[in-house]
């Protein structure tokens, strides 16, 4: 999906999104887990995949990593052009797909995070961005990514709908789903209103589908793409994932 309409209006969306706290706990697993640590001088280098307005990005550079941005949708990379900019930051962006992700060279770890992967149509597409992923880490790079659970789907997001009302930007949206549990998708209509001069409202709109997949599933697909699955949390907790968990974080180390 482009989020040609979405993009303008992410960061808005999103203000409830503890950015700091998901980089601080990308610091603390890196720290863990990553074995082969850059040499004198060097930083780790970090790829945000599927990285959005860049958000994340710009928290874990100024934990000190050196960070790589990729997203498919123009409008994103634009919004996070801009925040580079302004922010004075040094990330380097492309917009690439990540099912063929081809960063300039390997990274020490990849984050891709928000559910970025349940936007995939397939299983097949998965598999192709974990592939992609171990082809652009270093031997014993660190994979850290999130998924929505199909609990999450059934249960949160099924049927519902959501509004955000924000009148001293001049907008209004609602959130729309539609959940078909033949394969555990949702899709998701975004329709935005936006106050013009004249005080009337123009009405934009945006669709997308996400899809979850059980644990078991994502695990085994992780390790047969050249990954050694190393935990699972329930989000940004550091506890196992319940019955009850909306979303996984994965940590896995290429072999």
């Amino acid at each position: 999906m482009s989020y040609e309409v979405f993009a303008p209006y992410y960061d808005l969306l999103t203000q409830n999104v503890n950015y700091k706290g998901y980089a601080g706990r990308v610091f603390s697993l890196i720290r863990r887990y990553l074995k082969a640590a850059p040499g004198p001088g060097q930083k780790i280098t970090v790829a945000d995949i599927a990285c959005g307005t860049l958000n994340l990005g710009i928290c874990l550079e100024d934990l000190g990593f050196k960070v790589i941005g990729t997203d498919l949708s123009l409008d994103m990379i634009s919004a996070a052009k801009h925040k580079i900019k302004d922010s004075g930051s040094s990330i380097i962006l492309f917009k690439q797909d990540m099912r063929k992700l081809c960063l300039p060279y390997c990274a020490d770890a990849a984050v891709c995070s928000l559910d970025a992967l349940n936007h995939l149509p397939r299983l097949d597409s998965v598999k192709q961005a974990f592939l992609a992923a171990a082809e652009n880490l270093k031997p014993g790079g660190l994979f850290i990514f999130d998924m929505n659970t199909p609990y999450k789907h059934r249960k949160v997001l099924a049927d519902n709908f959501f509004v955000f009302d924000r009148p001293k930007e001049g907008v209004y949206a609602v959130w729309q789903n539609e959940y078909r549990p033949g394969d555990c998708t949702v899709k998701i209509t975004l329709d935005f209103f936006l106050r013009q001069e004249d005080g009337s409202f123009a009405r934009k709109s945006e669709s997308f589908r996400e899809r979850a997949y059980h644990t078991k599933t994502v695990a085994e697909l992780v390790e047969n793409c050249g990954f050694e699955l190393l935990e699972i949390f329930d989000g940004l907790k550091n506890s196992a994932p319940t019955k009850f968990t909306e979303r996984i974080l994965y940590v896995a180390r290429r072999i």
